[in-house]
């Protein structure tokens, strides 16, 4: 990578000297007989926010976000399938390039104008808090670098439960351009207190298995 590219990340991610009120969440992620665990730390910026997860089989991924939490640059590293990108947004496209399962990448992906959610559970805030009750954005998929535009639209305020206890939240739906909402429809839901994310549910499909993600922890 070009010096002035990693300088140009570095920048974007750099922490304010304000910045001192961290989130941090845990999640498990269940595929079919498999889970994972998440570990998220969100924290403001001079920009808008930085965020890193970490998983329990070695993913690392750290992000800048506007203050609408939409992605500027990500960093996505698997020391275990020798995969070490980089990607920064310029203007309406994302350029992703590095080292992917141990061959060189570099794509250009075309989002327009819409925003980019590479995290979806932490840019959904921001979706809760505009109060919009449908939204498009873009998704860079985290395991084959495929982008695929989503949408969301908001349902009613109900109650799930999460740890055990009832939470008030709202549930939205969320579909890929392009593919009929029977193959693929999913939810997700946010706390209808403050916008945090709860939980996402998706189906099997194509031969993949049923899948989900759910808060656990967070302080």
């Amino acid at each position: 990578m070009p010096i002035f590219a990693y300088a140009m990340v570095a920048a974007l991610v750099a922490l304010s000297p304000q910045a001192t009120s961290a989130l941090e969440t845990k999640m498990t992620w269940r595929v079919g007989e498999d889970t994972v665990f998440f570990d998220e730390k969100v924290l403001p910026t001079d920009s808008g926010y930085s965020a890193v997860l970490t998983t329990s089989v070695g993913e690392y991924d750290s992000l800048a976000l506007d203050k609408n939490r939409s992605t500027i640059s990500w960093r996505r590293r698997v020391d275990s399938e020798n995969t070490d990108i980089s990607a920064v947004r310029l203007g309406s496209r994302v350029r992703v390039w590095g080292s992917y399962r141990g061959k060189p990448y570099e794509r250009f992906h075309e989002i327009g104008d819409l925003p980019w959610y590479q995290l979806h559970e932490v840019s959904y805030e921001d979706l809760y808090a505009s109060g919009r009750t449908e939204a498009r954005f873009w998704t860079i998929d985290r395991k084959t670098l495929k982008p695929n535009e989503f949408r969301a639209e908001r349902g009613e305020a109900e109650t799930i439960t999460i740890g055990g206890k009832a939470v008030a939240a709202v549930g939205y739906s969320l579909t890929v351009s392009g593919v009929p909402s029977f193959i693929f429809h999913s939810r997700f839901w946010l706390r209808k207190s403050d916008g945090r994310f709860l939980r996402l549910e998706a189906p099997a499909v194509l031969g993949l298995p049923r899948s989900s993600v759910e808060l656990t922890a967070e302080n």
